[in-house]
């Protein structure tokens, strides 16, 4: 397969790109280096790299840094405006243009966070967007064309593979999930790599 991941240098795109590279043809693509560089958040720096590039059969999606942390009554509508638009719309954005050029069959994997159930009085600014990925990609999966699937990755925190434990992961454990996602057949589905938390409510 050939395979676009946005987000390829950093932690976790990193090591997707590891584990696909021996099997698939991937495009790593970064904000300063990669084999392309593009803005994930400009719709025109995203469109040139699916213009150069033919034959697509899936795309990652794997960025961080889109989110401000502050206490709740420090956070203001500048940090909201700041993750709606790194967070939510630019993912909504490549969903968008990567159905236009994906194979029959592609797929698209996006990235939320385990902040949509596990909040703090940090993470009022990003949270609620997290979860808003992963209704987006429940609602919007069976409405793709060309028998396209889509699927969201929502991590708890990465760590180094010697600091894992309950709630802390390591950039290959999540890793593992988007191979999953790209290489199955779910659509609609949200890989939760919480590191054995349980889904709020669950016993």
């Amino acid at each position: 397969m050939k395979i676009i991941v946005f987000g390829a240098t950093g932690k976790i795109g990193s090591e997707i790109v590891k584990q696909l590279t021996n099997e698939h043809e991937v495009i790593q693509v970064g904000s300063r280096r990669g084999d392309f560089t593009a803005d994930y958040t400009d719709a025109e720096s995203v469109q040139a790299i699916f213009k150069q590039i033919k034959e697509i059969d899936a795309v990652v999606v794997s960025v961080g840094g889109d989110s401000n942390f502050k206490p709740f009554h420090e956070i203001n509508e500048e940090d909201f405006r700041f993750a709606n638009e790194r967070k939510l719309v630019s993912q909504f954005r490549i969903v968008e243009l990567a159905e236009k050029y994906l194979n029959q069959g592609g797929s698209i994997t996006l990235t939320s966070g385990f902040l949509s159930h596990y909040s703090n009085e940090y993470s009022l600014a990003t949270g609620p967007f997290n979860a808003a990925i992963d209704t987006y990609v429940k609602q919007a999966a069976p409405l793709l064309q060309n028998n396209l699937r889509l699927n969201v990755v929502s991590p708890a925190p990465v760590v180094e593979p010697e600091k894992v434990t309950t709630g802390l992961v390591s950039a290959s454990d999540v890793a593992n999930y988007f191979v999953e996602s790209i290489q199955g057949s779910s659509s609609g589905t949200v890989y939760r790599a919480w590191g054995g938390l349980p889904f709020p409510g669950e016993d």
